[in-house]
């Protein structure tokens, strides 16, 4: 496995970053960019210090909130039912960019308007199986920004760290989240086959689960208990962000199941593991694509890219309250220890 880079950064999901909003020439001479959330405003101290860094790197391009750049977050608090009125709420507002925080918010925002740019902020996953763009080289359309990932990259890397801290484990459940990986034309993406792709060559007997809303986690963990689950990766999306992650860490202790994330913040809520994207990167290079799209850059001449800054973090107080030892190797690779 490729060696984690070993700045300590706090990761939070782009979810739960209000993002800026940018309105044409209207108010003032301000520009808004609308965010749109499939979840509940994040608590302060995790959206603060990432709110602050999308604020100084705006300033640096020259845009200053109040000035000529205002806000404009939206939040579904969970509820997804709620995305199309919400993404309509935008383009009815007339905001000159849509920031897309999932799949689900994407998908919603394409629904709603074919014009207006709308940029993917780093929890995109499948943007292709999706129907959100043609290519990551060649996006087409009004979509751009920074996707979650493509295929099975994250999801083999997880994959492989479960095999490294459970060795003798031979049931491995995942939990997706269709909610999160609806598609523009009806329907939802399965990802199920990049699963057990990922999983075919670590000798696991892999268990498939969906999660359609919060309250189902209680029951998706009573079934992976009684199917003698041994560790479990939950899809990023949604109905895995902060508000649900300390719900998520409670259910998988009782269970006493090793769970593996690509949030940070579920592992500081009290899961075991995460490995996913540095979300202050993200949020910069979001920040660069609304630059140069209000600047007059069209969104299908953007390329979409993915996070190119991955980092581990590991919670030892619920390795120890499992039973389980962190080798050694994967601790000095590790970004964030808590302990």
């Amino acid at each position: 496995m490729d060696q984690f880079p070993r700045r300590r950064f706090l990761i939070a999901t782009g979810a739960l970053v209000a993002a800026p909003v940018v309105r044409a020439q209207g108010r003032g001479g301000l520009r808004t960019v609308g965010s749109l959330n499939n979840s509940r405003p994040a608590p302060p101290e995790f959206i603060d210090p990432l709110r602050r860094h999308a604020i100084e790197t705006y300033a640096k391009l020259g845009w200053v909130e109040g000035k000529n750049l205002a806000f404009r977050p939206l939040y579904s608090d969970g509820d997804a039912s709620r995305l199309p009125g919400m993404a309509k709420q935008l383009v009815n507002e007339r905001v000159d960019v849509i920031r897309a925080t999932t799949t689900s918010t994407a998908v919603a925002a394409v629904r709603a308007s074919k014009t207006i740019p709308i940029v993917l902020g780093g929890a995109s996953a499948y943007p292709v199986e999706c129907g959100l763009i043609k290519s990551f080289a060649h996006p087409g359309g009004n979509v751009t920004g920074i996707a979650f990932f493509q295929g099975i990259e994250v999801h083999s890397k997880l994959a492989e760290l479960a095999r490294e801290i459970v060795p003798a484990a031979k049931r491995l459940a995942w939990i997706a989240l269709p909610p999160d990986l609806v598609t523009v034309a009806g329907g939802e993406f399965r990802p199920e086959a990049y699963y057990r792709q990922a999983t075919r060559s670590l000798g696991f007997e892999l268990g498939y689960y969906e999660c359609r809303k919060v309250e189902d986690f209680d029951t998706v963990f009573a079934a992976m208990q009684a199917w003698g689950a041994q560790a479990v990766i939950v899809e990023p999306g949604g109905l895995s962000a902060l508000d649900a992650a300390r719900e998520i860490a409670q259910l998988a202790m009782q269970s006493r199941i090793p769970t593996f994330f690509s949030m940070d913040y579920n592992v500081t809520a009290g899961g075991l593991l995460s490995y996913g994207p540095n979300w202050f990167d993200v949020i910069e290079r979001t920040v660069h694509y609304v630059d140069r799209i209000l600047r007059g850059t069209r969104p299908a001449d953007l390329p979409v890219e993915m996070p190119n800054k991955l980092e581990l973090a590991i919670n030892l107080k619920t390795a120890k309250s499992l039973g389980l030892t962190i080798p050694q190797s994967l601790l000095l690779r590790a970004n964030k220890v808590i302990e």
